[in-house]
């Protein structure tokens, strides 16, 4: 069973507790395609920061933020991350998530 956190959104806790057998198949598929190929956990997670931009998943963009620090990216890294963003969402979705960076980052 994957480990928990404290910061977990408590919705995110909630489905947990209560379908821990389909939250431990979903964290094995994350973990799967993680293994599947050479990218690194940082490149992995830069690309995550991406998608969640696109995709204006805040709080999966906190997780993917604090995950790639772990992972060794550093800020000017994340923040290239989602100016990449930029021609594919906008300046508005961007500037945004830049925000929530932010204040995961000072």
């Amino acid at each position: 069973m994957p480990k928990t956190s404290r910061r977990r959104p408590a919705t995110l806790r909630l489905f947990e507790s209560q379908f821990p057998q389909a939250w431990s198949q979903y964290h094995a598929l994350v973990e799967t395609c993680d293994r599947s190929g050479p990218l690194t956990p940082k490149t992995r997670e830069l690309i995550n920061i991406g998608i969640a931009v696109a995709r204006k998943r805040h709080g999966g963009l906190v997780a993917h933020i604090t995950r790639a620090k772990r992972a060794g990216a550093s800020v000017a890294e994340i923040y290239h991350a989602i100016v990449l963003a930029i021609p594919l969402v906008g300046l508005p979705d961007a500037l945004d998530a830049f925000r929530i960076a932010k204040q995961h980052l000072t």
